[in-house]
């Protein structure tokens, strides 16, 4: 849609710009660890996990900044159609916010398990460098391979995720008739 590419984002987050905004002086959350953005990148860069770590913050906009320097959060926009305005969680007192906004990044294979989003919200994803695949299903059609919970809040699958795009994903993407669903950046 183009909506990333006019963000500072599209030109501020690059490798290279990140290691040089914030070395080593913050950390971030990264599968259960504390990372430095230099330490993410060198980790994605060797790795060869099938179930690679990948930086999921939901405290990025507190962390990353400091002193005089803005933090990640300035360098993005909140789309128009989920203003302050509409945003109901907003009305909120204080302290009764549920988590509503995450940095996610990772380098190849990483990526989230099969899930159902646990608070059922509506949100909005950007990707700002590279690509994401998205495989969404029909309610109540989960993907071969995977099994719902008796309530369906919960997925479980016996294959990591690589694994799941290698053995499962092309007899989706034929019943569907396509590639399934990729992101780009913007």
């Amino acid at each position: 849609t183009g909506l990333a590419s006019g963000w500072p984002a599209a030109a501020k987050w690059t490798e290279a710009a990140l290691r040089d905004r914030f070395g080593e002086r913050c950390g971030f959350h990264v599968g259960g660890h504390t990372m430095s953005l230099p330490a993410f990148f060198d980790y994605c860069a060797s790795n060869a996990d099938e179930q690679p770590l990948y930086l999921f913050d939901k405290r990025f906009a507190e962390t990353s900044g400091g002193g005089a320097e803005p933090g990640l959060a300035a360098d993005y926009a909140v789309p128009a159609y989920f203003s302050a305005d509409r945003d109901l969680f907003a009305k909120l007192p204080g302290g009764c916010r549920p988590d509503h906004r995450w940095l996610i990044a990772g380098g190849t294979r990483s990526g989230s398990a099969w899930h159902v989003d646990p608070n059922a919200t509506s949100a909005w994803n950007a990707c700002v460098r590279g690509r994401k695949k998205w495989v969404l299903t029909p309610p109540g059609q989960p993907p071969a391979g995977v099994t719902p919970s008796a309530d369906g809040a919960s997925l479980t699958s016996p294959v990591s995720l690589y694994e799941w795009f290698r053995v499962f994903y092309s007899s989706l993407a034929e019943a569907r008739g396509g590639g399934g669903g990729g992101g780009g950046g913007g």
